[in-house]
């Protein structure tokens, strides 16, 4: 993955966003990470499972569902955010996760 330090995107508040497998950080975030990266790793292995659109599309369909559920936590209740935020501190996670592992999460703890 390619990380392009920048003082623009994300905004405020967050450390890291993924664009189609790129990595837009924000500059005092530099050096990424470990986990962070894993992080974004996986949101890119979901990226490629759901054709990169799909992965845009479920996002949004499911956090404007979710945020009548959760209000201003429902960005953190996106499946594809529970997934990459519970499974990032394990190094090894990659390799041994399940594909559309974050269907699971959808409706479930």
């Amino acid at each position: 993955m390619k990380v392009i330090y920048n003082s623009f995107l994300p905004i405020p508040g967050f450390t890291a966003m993924n664009l189609c497998g790129l990595i837009l950080a924000r500059r005092e975030s530099k050096p990424l990470q470990k986990a962070t990266l894993r992080h974004e790793a996986i949101h890119t292995t979901q990226m490629r499972e759901t054709l990169y659109l799909g992965f845009y599309l479920l996002y949004l369909l499911e956090w404007i569902i979710k945020l009548f559920v959760y209000g201003r936590e429902a960005y953190r209740n996106i499946s594809f955010e529970r997934e990459a935020y519970r499974y990032a501190p394990y190094e090894n996670y990659l390799e041994e996760r399940r594909a559309y592992a974050w269907l699971k999460l959808v409706i479930h703890n």
